[in-house]
C-alpha cells in the first residue's frame, strides 16, 4: 500500500500481520486476565463465607449463652419459692415432740436439703461471722462490744446460688 507524503514521495507502509503464535499470546493473556479475574472473585467469595459462618459462630454463642442465663433464672425462681416451705420445715421440726413424726419430716427435710445441693444452692454462714451487707440484712441492732459488727443472732436463713444472693440473711448485728 503507497502513501503520499507532504513532499511528493511515496511511502509504503506494511498492513500489520499478526502471526498465528501472537495471536495465541494474546488469547493467552486474555484467558490468563479472566483466570486472574475469577480467582480474585473466589477470593472475595471465601472471605464473604468465612465472615459468615464467623458471625453465625458469634450468634450462636450469645443465643446459647441467653437461654443458659434465662434457666438459671427460672431455677433461681423455684428455688426462691421453695425458701418459705423450707423454713416452715424447719419450724414444724422444732416443734415436734413425737420422736416417730419428727423423723419422718427430717427425713422429707433432708430430701428437699439435697435436692438444694444438687443446685449447688448454699446456706449463708451467718451466726458469729463477721457483718457483710452482701449477705446479710441487718433488721435488728445490740450494743455488744466484744462482738462489735458481728452477727449476734439469725432471724431468717439466707441462701446463695453459684455466687449470686437468692436471698440474704435477717440477722440481728452488735455494735
Amino acid at each position: 500500500m503507497a502513501k503520499k507524503n507532504n513532499d511528493n514521495v511515496e511511502e509504503t507502509v506494511e498492513p500489520i500481520v499478526i502471526s498465528e503464535d501472537e495471536q495465541s499470546d494474546v488469547a493467552v493473556e486474555s484467558e490468563n486476565d479472566l483466570l486472574a479475574n475469577a480467582n480474585k472473585q473466589i477470593e472475595e467469595f471465601k472471605d464473604i463465607t468465612l465472615r459468615l459462618q464467623a458471625e453465625f459462630d458469634n450468634y450462636r454463642k450469645r443465643n446459647n449463652e441467653s437461654v443458659r442465663i434465662a434457666r438459671n433464672d427460672g431455677i433461681n425462681e423455684i428455688i426462691i419459692a421453695l425458701f418459705p416451705i423450707i423454713d416452715n420445715f424447719e419450724r414444724a421440726i422444732s416443734a415436734i415432740n413425737d420422736e416417730g413424726t419428727r423423723s419422718g419430716v427430717e427425713l422429707i427435710f433432708k430430701q428437699i436439703t439435697a435436692l438444694l445441693a444438687k443446685y449447688e444452692v448454699e446456706e449463708i454462714l451467718a451466726l458469729g461471722e463477721e457483718f457483710d451487707p452482701k449477705y446479710h440484712h441487718a433488721i435488728a441492732q445490740c450494743e455488744d462490744a466484744e462482738n462489735s459488727n458481728k452477727v449476734v443472732e439469725v432471724f431468717q436463713k439466707g441462701y446463695k446460688r453459684k455466687d449470686k444472693v437468692l436471698r440474704p440473711a435477717m440477722v440481728k448485728v452488735a455494735q
